[in-house]
Parts: C-alpha cells; sequence; structure tokens
C-alpha cells in the first residue's frame, strides 16, 4: 500500500524551488501553488506583472496532486440542481464558463508543450440499479443536460465491465495527469515569475498587503488566496462545508475498462477511471465523502473502496491510496472575487476544483487587470443569497457549534499517554489541557496541542493519513502540528 496518489507515483521529480528568504516586492503575491494559483500566476505574468507565488509545502502536490484528473463542464451540484436552485441562465453560464476554463487548460498544454496525458473524452453518469429517486435524476439531469447544449445520449451501458441499468453520456470532456501539467506549467512560467516552496503564510496585513511567512515577507499591490479555502478568520468560511474523500488506484490485471469519466448514481456513490502508466492500465475509484475530522475510522472508507473495485475488476494487490480536499458552498456555485482593496478570495469549488480553480484564476486576473469578464456577477464573492444557502448555511453551521461543545472540559477523554499505542493517535487530557498524542513505531511519543489554531475546536485523528483533522472548518495538521490544509494560519504548539 503506498499513501500517495497514483499521480505522485507516476510524475517526474518536479524542480526544486527555494525558500522564501528577506523582504520582497510584487505586484501580486499569490498563496498556493496548486492549478488555481500558477494558473493566476500565468496570466498576470503574461500582461506584465510581478507575480511571487507562496507554497507552502512543495508545487502539485496540495488538492491539485491528490485530485481525479478529471476535466468537465457539468457540476458535481448537478446541472439540474443549479437549474432549480437558480436559473437555466445561470446554469448556462456555469456550462459556458467551465467550457471556457477547460479549453484554456488545453491550450496552455499546446502552448508550452506539456507532456501530461491529455485528451478529450466522455463524461458519464451510470446507474447500477434503479429506484424512483434515480430515474427522476436522470430524466432531470438529462434535460438540463439538452437544455445546456451539451447533447448528452441515453444508454443501458457505455461499454462498463458489469451490469449497468441506465446511463448518460456527454463528449467533449477531458482527462489528464493533474500533477505533471502543474509540474511542467510551473517550469515554463518560472523565468516570469517568482516561486517559492515551504513558504508557508504565518502571518499576514491585509491592510498593507504584507504577507509573512517564517524568513520572509512580500508586500504586494494584491493578494490571491489561492488555498481553496481563505487562510486565516473569515465570515465566508461559514458559508463552506469542508469534506474529504479517498481514492484507490491499483493495477487492471485482466479485462478492460473504457476510457472516460464516469460517476456511479447509487450510493455510496464512486467515480471511476482508469490510468495507463509505462504499459499498465490502472483503475482507480474515488468517493464516499466525509465531513473532514468526522470520519470515526477513515479506514473503513478505504476498505469500502478497495471491496467496490474487488467486486467489480480483477486488480492486483498493489494499492495507491490518497484523500483530497474540498469546500462545498451554501448555495451550489463558487465565491470568487475581490474581497477588498488589496485582498482576492477563490473558493467554494467543491469536487469540481479542477475547472474551477482555472475559472476562478480568469475571474480574478482580469480584475485585477481591469477587465471585463462575463462571468464574475454569476460567482461574484459579496453576493447574498438567503433563499439558497440557508439550509446547507445553518446545516454547517450547527454541526460546528456540535462539534466545538462535545469537547467542552465536562466530556474529555481521560485516558492516560501510557495507553497510547505504537501507531495510535489518540486525544488526552495531560497537565490540565487537551493534546493530541501520536505514538509511531519506534514507540516515541509527539504530542501537540490537540486545541486547532483557527477557531478552538478540537482535533480528531485521521489514522490512514496519520494526520490531525479539525471537524469544524477543514484545518489538519502532521504529527508534529504542522499545518498541512484548510484555514489555519499556526502550526499546534508541540506539548512534550
Amino acid at each position: 500500500m503506498k499513501t500517495a496518489s497514483i499521480w505522485e507515483n507516476t510524475a517526474k521529480a518536479a524542480m526544486m524551488y527555494p525558500v522564501l528568504s528577506g523582504d520582497k516586492e510584487a505586484d501580486v503575491v499569490i498563496i498556493g501553488g496548486g492549478i488555481t494559483g500558477l494558473t493566476a500566476t500565468m496570466l498576470l505574468s503574461d500582461a506584465g506583472k510581478k507575480v511571487i507565488v507562496l507554497e507552502a509545502l512543495q508545487i502539485g502536490l496540495g488538492t491539485t496532486g491528490n485530485s481525479t484528473g478529471n476535466l468537465y463542464v457539468t457540476v458535481d451540484e448537478h446541472l439540474s440542481v443549479i437549474k432549480r436552485k437558480w436559473s437555466s441562465d445561470v446554469m448556462k453560464a456555469v456550462v459556458k464558463s467551465r467550457s471556457a476554463a477547460l479549453d484554456l487548460i488545453e491550450q496552455t498544454i499546446k502552448r508550452f508543450n506539456i507532456e501530461c496525458d491529455f485528451y478529450r473524452t466522455s463524461f458519464n453518469f451510470f446507474a447500477e440499479s434503479l429506484n424512483e429517486d434515480i430515474e427522476d435524476f436522470i430524466k432531470d439531469e438529462y434535460e438540463a443536460l439538452t437544455e445546456a447544449g451539451l447533447d448528452p445520449k441515453l444508454s443501458e451501458n457505455p461499454g462498463m465491465p458489469f451490469e449497468v441499468k441506465k446511463a448518460i453520456s456527454v463528449d467533449g470532456q477531458a482527462q489528464f495527469h493533474p500533477l505533471k501539467y502543474i509540474i511542467q506549467l510551473a517550469q515554463n512560467i518560472s523565468a516570469k515569475c517568482e516561486i517559492y516552496e515551504n513558504s508557508q503564510m504565518e502571518d499576514f496585513d491585509e491592510a498593507n498587503g504584507v504577507v509573512k511567512t517564517k524568513n520572509g515577507s512580500v508586500k504586494a499591490k494584491q493578494v490571491i488566496m489561492a488555498t481553496h479555502t481563505p487562510k486565516g478568520v473569515w465570515m465566508i468560511q461559514g458559508a463552506l462545508g469542508p469534506y474529504r474523500e479517498f481514492g484507490v488506484a491499483a493495477e487492471l490485471r485482466s479485462g478492460s475498462f473504457p476510457k472516460g469519466i464516469f460517476w456511479g448514481l447509487n450510493p455510496p456513490k464512486h467515480s471511476v477511471r482508469t490510468y495507463r502508466n509505462e504499459g499498465k492500465d490502472y483503475i482507480m475509484v474515488i468517493g464516499d465523502k466525509y465531513k473532514t475530522g468526522q470520519g470515526e475510522d477513515t479506514s473503513d472508507y478505504v476498505e469500502g473502496l478497495n471491496k467496490y473495485l474487488e467486486f467489480r475488476f480483477d486488480v492486483g494487490t498493489e494499492r495507491f491510496i490518497w484523500a483530497g480536499q474540498h469546500y462545498r458552498p451554501a448555495d451550489g456555485l463558487p465565491y470568487i472575487g475581490k474581497h477588498s482593496d488589496k485582498m482576492y478570495f477563490l473558493t467554494g469549488f467543491a469536487t469540481d476544483g479542477l475547472v474551477y480553480g482555472v475559472l476562478a484564476s480568469m475571474i480574478v486576473s482580469d480584475q485585477i487587470l481591469g477587465n471585463t469578464n462575463p462571468w464574475e456577477e454569476t460567482y461574484k464573492l459579496k453576493r447574498f443569497t438567503p433563499v439558497k444557502s440557508f439550509k446547507e448555511f445553518f446545516k454547517e453551521n450547527v454541526d460546528n457549534f456540535v462539534q466545538y461543545v462535545k469537547d467542552t472540559p465536562w466530556n474529555i477523554d481521560a485516558d492516560s499517554l501510557e495507553k497510547v499505542l505504537a501507531g495510535q493517535g489518540k486525544v488526552i487530557e495531560k497537565g490540565g489541557e487537551k493534546v493530541a498524542v501520536y505514538r509511531d513505531e519506534k514507540g516515541t511519543a509527539h504530542i501537540v496541542s490537540a486545541v486547532c489554531t483557527h477557531m478552538k475546536c478540537i482535533v480528531n485523528w485521521n489514522p490512514v493519513e496519520k494526520t490531525w483533522d479539525c471537524p469544524c472548518h477543514g484545518s489538519r495538521f502532521s504529527i508534529d502540528g504542522q499545518v498541512l490544509e484548510g484555514p489555519a494560519i499556526t502550526n499546534l504548539p508541540s506539548k512534550k
């Protein structure tokens, strides 16, 4: 079992970029070195802007390198839901805007001769069994896809090697190797910008446009938060639900599976695709999302994906296992645009982040350059949609409150340090405070504060990824407390 994505295991080593050191100035500083941040860097540096990119870890190894590699103009929320919640015009704008973003990815690949296994293919919904709800969805989604001009096709089975009762297919979508794309994009634009790795933002001064890291700072006219959710504490985080889902890939020993993007409609919902590398075909399955920090035992999700693979395919025993995080917007559309005179947010992409990230970069780059973008109103950051947002906004914030109060002092786990066994992670009370303890296979205890540095919720242990995950807003930390994901800026303090 390899606990890294199939993309990380099949991409050539990336260039190493320096750590930010000293004080610098730029027109734009971009926080985050994934597809969102690097696309904005490309567009702005092409226009003559001086751009500095700050990546907390390594280029592409965050959300982008743990994605599906699927590129499509439909959405996780489903077009029929967007139409019902918003309007037919908004639904059409979503499809048109995402089509433009997908086209930009293809144009960028051709421009720089990026070798990332890109090809156009179909998107498919499929149902292995039918009930009234699934039949109604297929009818509604087919009508929405047709109205959006995507020419969907109904079939009993689009070539899958197991029984499928009904499917919808849409041509003209795409797949690629996301990490190969990002690594080569960074190499091609690095002469026009400055890229820094292992340069985690530790503080910022919004009014003056100053972003601080451990070893330096950048002062800029504009700051772009290309981090999936804005770093720090912001009101908009109450309109976002952080979710995580695993991916499992295995070699396909016999049989075949068609090229394409395949989304299952039967719960728990999974997406399936293939990837060919060095003469071997791999089948991967992704899905069964859960609220970050709230999966009681994350190994259960991995086991479910393994069973799904083994029941339907003849696969090898070696596994690539990874997980990705996404943030679901309260009203079904991302929040993209200007937060203040100097700050831009790009967030709420759900599981559609590869294409939405590129689209968000297009919108924000146009705003910074003073250009009119045809879709900025559709996704504007400061829209107010109480009717469309209320249900999800209420659910997420009640859930956050429940997660906060459940870990108050009258409901604590009083196990001692000695009861944390090798390979285990546990929150215990030590010296009158809650601490997060992981004991490694050598018996060494890694002890950090269990209080998330974002908004003081208590973190939970993720045994598959060996991380401490916050159940409130999705921040994630390493066994030694380093920020890995989410809105938290500050590491969990050591408590040894």
